[in-house]
This record gives structure tokens, sequence and C-alpha cells, in this order.
């Protein structure tokens, strides 16, 4: 007679049964696991390629939209052309913010590595490499608050354009964003001085 009270073990049926669900649950957690770590992965290039952008379109724009006239007879007056354009900003990157600095912006094209580069420079400081992308395609460009986007500023034949555009465009060959726009907040013409008025200059009694 069997004894009631004995334990009863498991078949070799139910110990591959229960093999095979546990594979099966691992199987799948294994592959959600994997996808799982493909798209965070994936989310994580992107939040870096955008945070670069970001920055790239910062440092761009940072400084053109603090650009100020200069007095005629100095050197800073800003001159824009395809692929450089000087003048003084007061929303400078290494200077102090407020402070009327001269800048230089220089687009560069390597053909070792096929990259073009765009250079910042501050008077008497060493040039900052800002941004860069592949091929050789970039230009500034620059618009008035009326009318067609220009290769050059000042305007040619143009002799009541303001000194300062009211925008300018660097055109990128590849890369996000593959044009920025900066507007340039402050005023377009230098404020006038008593000196440049017909009663400044003084003139000698007879």
């Amino acid at each position: 007679m069997a004894n009631p009270h004995a334990q009863r073990g498991f078949t070799l049926l139910e110990a591959l049964v229960v093999l095979m669900i546990t594979a099966m649950v691992a199987v799948v957690l294994v592959q959600g696991f994997g996808l799982l770590l493909g798209t965070r992965t994936a989310v994580q290039d992107k939040l870096v390629a955008v945070n670069e952008a970001v920055l790239e379109q910062s440092l761009f724009l940072e400084p053109l939209r603090g650009v100020v006239p200069d007095y005629p007879e100095r050197p800073h007056v800003f001159v824009g052309e395809p692929e450089r354009l000087h003048g003084i900003t007061v929303r400078p990157l290494q200077a102090r913010t407020g402070t009327p600095v001269p800048f230089t912006l220089t687009i560069s094209y390597d053909p070792k590595t096929n990259r073009t580069s765009l250079t910042y420079q501050e008077e008497n400081t060493p040039p900052l490499v800002v941004g860069g992308w592949a091929g050789n395609k970039g230009a500034f460009a620059y618009k008035d608050l009326t009318g067609d986007w220009l290769e050059a500023w000042p305007p040619k034949n143009s002799t009541d354009a303001p000194q300062t555009p009211w925008l300018i465009r660097l055109e990128k060959g590849s890369g996000f964003p593959t044009n920025m726009v900066a507007s340039v907040g402050g005023t377009h013409r230098r404020a006038l001085r008593f000196r440049d008025t017909p009663f400044g200059p003084e003139t000698p009694m007879p």
C-alpha cells in the first residue's frame, strides 16, 4: 500500500514544459531589453546632435545680435562679405557682455578634410572655431529691413543704407540647421555727434 504522505516529484515532461516556458520568457525579455537599449541609444544620439546644433547656433547668433555701428573714421565700421564679416558687438563670446568689442567671423574650407569651418575672433584674442560642416559650401548674406538678400554689406551704389544690416544669414552646405539667421537688435545708425554737424568744428576767429 502506497504511503499517502510520500512527496511526489516532477515528471520529465513537466520539467521540459517549465524549461520551455522559462526559455520563451527569457527570449522575450532579452528582445525587449535589446529594443529598449537600442531606443535609448538612438534618443541619446539625437539629443547630443540637437544639443550640438543648439550650441553652434547660439555661438553664431549671439555676437551678431549685438552688432552696433562704429563712427565712420574708426576701423571697425561693419563690413560684410560672402566669407567674412567684421564689426563691433556688445554681446561678445569671450569679453564681458555690454562691452563694445571688435570681432570677425570667417568661413574657411580645408580640402584635406573636406570640411568648412566657422571661426570667431575678438580683437587681441586667439581664434575660436564655433562651427563646422562637411563640404565646400557656405556663405554669409545680408538684408535690410526691406529688399532682397545681398552678398555684401554695405550695399553697392547705396548712399543711404544703414551701417549695419537688419538680418545676417549663414548658409551652410550641410548639417542641421542648414541656414541660420540673426536679427541685429541694436541701432543701425551711429548716433549723431555734435562734431559731425555743421556747427561742430571750431572755426578760427578772423
